[in-house]
């Protein structure tokens, strides 16, 4: 038969997001050295632990999380293992250890006595050892639009003293709020103007998301959204409503853009018909792809950031503002990161930074706010 006998050994874990500095636990845990290899124990002394205490099978089941169909397997696997009985049943009575199940149970908690101790103190100077370098940043993950303000925000923090980075993945605005509604993302970026107000498209895409209850919104900053046109029409093109001149064409942004959103929300606001503006069927991916054909005469005008209009050198009207938010749980509110967020985005540093960007203003009064207030609906 084959020689078997208990082997036990220490496991090091790391703990999932500690704000400052990581730290490790240790744990003693046995296993059952076998031909085919040592396999892990512990399942099998928390059960007859819970099988002492509670007198059943299935109660001790369900204090350690196994179901009762497992547990009684695990056992029928161990007394074969061990080639003798270490519970024993009886119908009306519940379940019992045996002498054996007894010892082995009295046997591993004396090694605990002993052992766990040593374990505390060691772990106590592992961390003495390694002193600060297991100190690390918290790690915020932010899911949703892009903006030049998260570029502020990510450069500030990779060249200050915060104890936090910012790992983005930019996307639409309504799957970063899903990503920070499923706990994918402890923030969520998207925009909104005061044009869109209550039962626009955009407000009944944001609304399931929104919810005042669930969510807290920071206001960032203000960016100019307008025309973007060759130098020559600028005494010709002064509004939306040039638009609908035959001689104007007009290049738009890809459908499903919340800037196409925003632009049709203009268009309507003022009064004219899409159908009207040549060109409007016609569309580039992105703000800088809409500029760059109006720069190359492929199109006369384009809607986008006059920062863009300036990089390349064509005339700007604008048209709105919107404002650029980020979302956090409102379970998070509290938090560490979110007050150095908050002190960082306050500061004249990133304010400066923010409004050296041409069309865009810092929120004077940065804060959490909740929905009702940040929003036009």
């Amino acid at each position: 038969m084959l020689r078997r006998y208990i082997q036990w050994y220490i496991s090091g874990t790391a703990l999932t997001r500690i704000p400052i500095a990581m730290k490790f636990r240790f744990e003693l845990s046995p296993s059952i050295d076998l031909a085919e290899g040592p396999q892990p124990a512990g399942n099998v002394f928390s059960l007859l632990g819970a099988i002492r205490e509670t007198g059943s099978l299935q109660q001790a089941a369900l204090r350690v999380g196994l179901s009762y169909r497992y547990a009684w397997g695990s056992i029928r696997h161990w007394e074969s293992l061990f080639d003798r009985s270490i519970v024993t049943m009886q119908r009306g009575k519940g379940a019992e250890l045996t002498r054996f199940g007894e010892s082995l149970l009295v046997a591993e908690n004396r090694v605990r006595e002993v052992v766990e101790p040593v374990i505390e103190s060691a772990a106590a100077e592992f961390h003495r050892y390694l002193g600060d370098s297991l100190t690390s940043r918290t790690q915020v993950r932010f899911s949703g639009r892009p903006d030049a303000a998260i570029d502020v925000m990510k450069d500030s923090l990779a060249i200050g003293e915060a104890d936090m980075s910012l790992d983005t993945v930019f996307c639409g605005a309504v799957d970063g709020l899903i990503c920070l509604h499923e706990r994918q993302a402890e923030l969520a970026g998207f925009h909104v103007s005061p044009v869109h107000q209550p039962g626009t498209r955009l407000h009944a895409a944001f609304k399931p998301w929104l919810k005042p209850s669930d969510v807290r919104l920071v206001r960032v900053a203000w960016r100019d959204q307008g025309l973007m046109m060759a130098p020559r029409l600028a005494r010709s093109v002064k509004s939306v409503a040039d638009l609908a001149s035959p001689d104007i064409r007009f290049i738009n942004r890809e459908r499903g853009s919340s800037t196409r959103a925003l632009f049709d929300q203009v268009v309507t606001s003022g009064g004219v018909h899409a159908e009207r503006i040549a060109g409007y069927e016609r569309y580039a991916f992105g703000n800088r792809m809409v500029g760059e054909a109006v720069q190359h005469g492929e199109a006369d005008v384009g809607f986008g950031l006059r920062s863009t209009a300036e990089t390349l050198g064509l005339h700007y009207v604008p048209l709105t503002r919107e404002a650029y938010y980020l979302a956090l749980r409102n379970s998070d509110r509290d938090a560490a990161w979110v007050t150095a967020l908050l002190d960082m985005l306050r500061s004249e540093q990133v304010a400066g930074q923010i409004s050296a960007i041409p069309g865009y203003q810092p929120e004077p009064s940065l804060r959490l706010m909740p929905v009702h207030e940040a929003l036009p609906w």
